[in-house]
């Protein structure tokens, strides 16, 4: 028999509380310093591009060399603690995209397990139903309602006919 697993994928209950607690925990602590922005927020602030962000770049590296250029309404204090926090965040963005997309990807892979197992016994009791298998037909007419195409081509064939 065919055997179509990708992934063979196992948490003990220990990995799956100590993942949890983890994420529990870092999102905790990004809560502390990290505001959640409403839709309308989102769009008046945007986030900076490529292109700005050299600009952003560029105009700290200035200011640290040329002090006496700093307006005084601007707090270069302030601004590099915003561009030191900003690269800080960045990095970890990029780490949690990271776990995302491989979490994202097992998930990918266990679907496609599933579905094609899923697939399988459909076909199976799709046989045994045809087959007048009693135990089989309940779930055949349950199952059958995922296939809706089928029912067209049966109805037209039924149209047919008469």
């Amino acid at each position: 028999m065919k055997n179509n697993d990708l992934i063979q994928v196992v948490f003990t209950e220990e990995e799956l509380t100590e993942n949890n607690t983890h994420l529990d925990a870092l999102l905790t602590a990004v809560t502390k310093n990290a505001p959640e922005l409403s839709s309308e927020e989102r769009t008046r602030y945007g986030k900076i591009g490529g292109s700005n962000k050299l600009l952003v770049g560029k105009a700290h590296l200035f200011m640290q060399q040329n002090p006496s250029l700093v307006p005084a309404f601007v707090s270069m204090e302030e601004f590099a603690r915003d561009f030191k926090a900003r690269k800080e965040i960045e990095g970890m963005i990029q780490k949690l995209e990271l776990i995302t997309r491989r979490l994202s990807d097992t998930k990918i892979l266990l679907d496609n397990d599933n579905y094609n197992d899923a697939m399988a016994f459909y076909r199976a009791i799709r046989y045994y139903a045809g087959e007048q298998e009693q135990m089989a037909i309940p779930i055949y007419e349950e199952m059958k309602q995922f296939f809706p195409h089928g029912k067209k081509k049966e109805e037209v064939s039924a149209n047919t006919e008469k």
